[in-house]
């Protein structure tokens, strides 16, 4: 599988591998990383998502990756208010996932994340059209998630909600309260100047 098609499949996959997969302990290293998890919160979510109730977020990181990025992965489970436990898993489950990449400060690479989604819809691995947003520093919509760059940092953000609904529009929604956090963090660190 070509480095386009892993990325761009790597959002689809990361929400069976969180649900299989156990938490890992998160080292020090983690620490000047970056942590999904601290980019969205469960109140947030539950107003953008109305009738669900949000699980805390789990968070299942990567770390860093010979590409020089720190990836941290969370995923919060959905539940339908009012709904019996028998007709959620019958409908299936329900989900935000967040994938976050730390790029090395000032390297340039936070665009290689969105490339990779160009790179995959040339060669056949998409067929949803790419849609550039406004969001972040360079934003599209590949079909199943948005995917955002912000100075060194790069995330895609996919909602899955059993039943249907509009895909798109709750990840909008949820992605300024992304950035939102990223910026005041890179405020914090000094990382706030365009790149």
């Amino acid at each position: 599988m070509s480095c386009a098609a892993s990325i761009a499949g790597r959002l689809m996959l990361l929400g069976c591998v969180a649900l299989a997969a156990p938490a890992v302990a998160v080292s020090a290293q983690a620490e000047q990383g970056i942590d999904a998890c601290a980019l969205l919160q469960p109140m947030e979510m539950e107003r953008v998502l109305v009738g669900h109730s949000v699980a805390p977020g789990v968070r299942n990181d990567a770390g860093l990756e010979s590409n020089g990025a720190y990836s941290s992965t969370c995923m919060w489970m959905l539940r339908s208010e009012g709904a019996p436990a028998a007709q959620q898993a019958a409908r299936g489950r329900s989900y935000v996932i967040l994938n976050v990449m730390q790029w090395p400060a000032g390297s340039g690479k936070a665009g290689s994340f969105l490339e990779s989604f160009r790179e995959a819809k040339e060669a056949g691995v998409l067929t949803a059209p790419l849609v550039p947003k406004s969001f972040g520093d360079e934003a599209l919509w590949w079909g199943d998630g948005l995917a955002v760059r912000r100075r060194d940092i790069s995330f895609g953000l996919s909602v899955v909600v059993a039943g249907g609904g509009v895909r798109g529009v709750n990840e909008e929604r949820l992605a300024p309260h992304v950035l939102r956090r990223i910026d005041t963090r890179d405020a914090q660190l000094g990382r706030d100047r365009p790149r």
